[in-house]
C-alpha cells in the first residue's frame, strides 16, 4: 500500500515487520513491535497504520506512522470475531472489510472494531465464496473480491 506522501509500505511476513520506502523505492526504514507477528497486510488511513497479523490475536494492530502502538482490535480464532483473516481493505467511512478463509465470508468491522455486517458463505453460488482473498473497495464502494471458485 501507499501512504499519502507516496511511500511504500510492504508487509514483511516472515520478518515481523513493516519495511517503508520512498516513492523511488529506496529504503526508508523498518517498523517492528513486539505485538507484531507475521503481518500479512497494512493499511493507511488518518494517519495510523492498520495491520493485520495472522498469528495474532487480537489480529488489527494499529499504529502509529512513526510505530507507536495505539490499541488492538478484532480478535480472531474459532468462535471469535474472524476463523482465518486474510487480507482487508478500509471503506470510506474506515470500517475494516476482511476476507476470512475459514467462514468462507467477508466481514464488515466498525473503527473501533466492532462486527457490523458478515456477507456470504460457503458455497458456489451468488454471494457465496470459497476461502475469499484479496479484497478492494470500488469508488462508488461496492466490495470487490478474488475467491478460490473453480468451475
Amino acid at each position: 500500500t501507499t501512504d499519502p506522501n507516496g511511500c511504500v509500505l510492504i508487509a514483511d511476513y516472515c520478518n515481523h515487520r513493516i519495511c517503508i520506502y520512498n516513492p523511488d523505492l529506496n529504503h526508508l526504514r523498518n517498523i517492528t513491535h513486539e505485538s507484531m507477528s507475521r503481518p500479512h497486510d497494512v493499511k493507511v488511513s488518518r494517519n495510523c497504520l492498520y495491520v493485520l497479523c495472522l498469528y495474532n490475536n487480537p489480529c488489527m494492530l494499529v499504529l502509529t506512522l512513526e510505530g507507536d502502538k495505539l490499541h488492538s482490535l478484532i480478535t480472531c480464532g474459532e468462535g471469535m470475531d474472524v476463523s482465518y483473516p486474510h487480507f482487508f481493505c478500509l471503506d470510506p467511512l474506515n470500517n475494516f472489510v476482511i476476507s476470512d478463509l475459514e467462514s468462507h465470508s467477508i466481514r464488515v468491522f466498525s473503527p473501533e472494531g466492532n462486527l457490523l455486517h458478515t456477507i456470504g458463505r460457503k458455497g458456489r453460488k451468488q454471494r457465496m465464496f470459497s476461502m475469499p482473498h484479496g479484497i478492494t473497495i470500488t469508488p462508488n464502494s461496492r466490495i470487490v473480491c478474488e475467491s478460490n471458485i473453480m468451475t
